[in-house]
């Protein structure tokens, strides 16, 4: 199994890419974590014996790889868990869904439970979490004999299996995603066709925007879009950030007037 790689370190933070497979956080298994790998990591570095605080300020889906912020000492771990807790934190993915959203670019905003082992959406008065996300479609294509598409997506709210869940219950599940009814899991694969491609965040301490990029393995099926149409995606949503922002410093109209509900 692909080892976690490192992004950025600083006295404060760590940001990594998770691979696929790994869990963010030890569960009793004999799977690896990130958290107890970035603890071995500062021992390491520090070239002597000691217990380093490791904060956890986010998750990821063993299933899902991609980018994760961890934080060293306990000021960075408050800061910026903060900022994900008052939704201040950008959160980009890119994933590959099975076939194509009637709206190429639009906001799903629903309220979702846990029932069991899955999210779902919940049901007449059902109690539940109120979860947003906006999404544009990139290329279109197949994997092997199966319809899909490729869509960048920007998580506003955090709820586990929030993505996977919300993109199941229109009917485009992520590709691999066989716990929401999607074809093409495998033995062979650690992962679901779902990355945490960009992060962007305030220092916890200096206040600097920080912002970090990743982009999926060239391994399957992400090979099947990787055409020079898949960059539309990226155009697509440069304009949604760059309107957003705008909407923001007063410059424009909110954003959510550009993406109607499902």
């Amino acid at each position: 199994m692909k080892a976690p790689e490192i992004i950025y370190e600083d006295r404060q933070l760590l940001v990594v890419e998770k691979p696929p497979g790994w869990l963010a956080q030890a569960d009793g298994s004999e799977r690896p974590d990130i958290l107890e790998w970035a603890r071995a990591h500062i021992v390491s570095s520090r070239g002597k014996p000691c217990r380093p605080f490791v904060g956890l300020c986010h998750r990821l889906d063993r299933q899902v790889g991609g980018l994760m912020v961890l934080a060293k000492t306990s000021k960075a771990a408050s800061r910026i868990s903060a900022q994900f807790r008052d939704r201040e934190v950008r959160k980009l993915y890119s994933a590959i869904c099975v076939g194509q959203p009637d709206n190429p670019m639009t906001m799903l905003a629903q309220t979702m439970l846990r029932d069991d082992c899955i999210t779902r959406v919940a049901r007449g008065k059902e109690p539940g979490t109120n979860c947003v996300l906006r999404y544009a479609l990139g290329e279109i294509g197949a994997v092997g004999d199966v319809s899909a598409c490729q869509l960048r997506i920007e998580l506003l709210t955090g709820f586990k299996h929030q993505i996977r869940a919300q993109l199941a219950s229109i009917g485009h599940p992520v590709y691999g995603d066989a716990l929401y009814g999607a074809p093409g899991a495998s033995s062979d694969r650690e992962g679901i066709a779902l990355h945490s491609s960009y992060l962007g965040f305030a220092h916890p301490i200096t206040g600097q925007v920080l912002e970090f990029i990743s982009q999926p393995d060239e391994s399957w099926p992400w090979t099947e879009f990787r055409s020079e149409f898949a960059c539309l995606a990226d155009q697509a949503f440069a304009k949604v950030l760059a309107m957003r922002e705008n909407a923001r410093n007063g410059q424009g109209e909110d954003l959510d007037l550009e993406f109607p509900e499902c």
